[in-house]
C-alpha cells in the first residue's frame, strides 16, 4: 500500500500519566511532567499518536469497561484542550491467555492495518520492556522510560531515557534519518 504512515506507539500508565496502580478514576488523572510538550512535538513532526495499553483491572474486577472508557474519554479531552490528538487507544482488558496483552503484538498489528503504518518509520515508548516487545519482532526503535538511564539495555533497538519529552526530542531530532 502507498502512503504508509509513521506512528508513535505509547504505553499509557507510567508513560503518559502517573501510574498509581489500576488507573481508572478521572479525578485522579495526573499527567507526567513534559507529556504535553512531548506529544505535541511528535504530533507536529507528523507522527500518529497511538496508545496501546494493558488494562487487566477490568478482568480483575477493579473497574468496568465503562469506567475505563469514561477515563479514556476524559483523558483524550484533556489532551485535545492542549491541541493533542490521539488517533486511537487500543487496550487489552484480559489477564492472560489472549493475543492482545502486551508483550503479545496483536494490538500493534491491528493498528498497523487500520492506519496503514510503516513500522520502519515508527517508534514505541513505554515504561516497561513489555511495552516495547514490538521492537524485538519489527524494525521499530523503542524508548524505555526509566530513571536508571546509564544501565545497559537489553536490546540494541531500545534507548533508555527519563521521560516522554526526552524521547520525543530524540525522535524529532533524528527525523529523516530513517525516512
Amino acid at each position: 500500500m502507498k502512503n504508509k504512515k509513521a506512528a508513535v506507539f505509547l504505553d499509557r500508565d507510567g508513560t503518559i500519566n502517573v501510574d498509581y496502580g489500576y488507573v481508572y478514576q478521572k479525578n485522579r488523572l495526573q499527567f507526567i511532567e513534559g507529556v504535553f510538550e512531548g506529544l505535541k512535538m511528535l504530533q507536529d513532526a507528523g507522527y500518529l499518536l497511538i496508545i496501546v495499553t494493558n488494562q487487566s483491572g477490568v478482568a480483575r474486577g477493579y473497574y468496568t469497561l465503562k469506567d475505563m472508557n469514561d477515563f479514556h474519554e476524559y483523558m483524550l479531552k484533556q489532551l485535545e484542550k492542549r491541541g493533542i490528538n490521539i488517533s486511537k487507544i487500543y487496550y487489552c482488558p484480559h489477564l492472560d491467555g489472549c493475543d492482545c496483552r502486551k508483550p503479545k503484538l496483536d494490538l500493534f498489528y491491528k493498528a498497523q492495518r487500520e492506519f496503514n503504518i510503516d513500522f520502519e518509520l515508527s517508534y514505541a515508548i513505554g515504561d516497561k520492556i513489555r511495552d516495547l516487545a514490538l521492537c524485538d519482532k519489527e524494525n521499530v526503535t523503542g524508548f524505555l522510560l526509566t530513571e536508571n538511564v546509564q544501565e545497559k539495555c537489553c536490546s540494541s533497538r531500545i534507548i533508555k531515557c527519563k521521560n516522554l519529552l526526552q524521547a520525543a526530542k530524540i525522535i524529532v531530532n533524528n527525523r529523516g534519518e530513517n525516512d
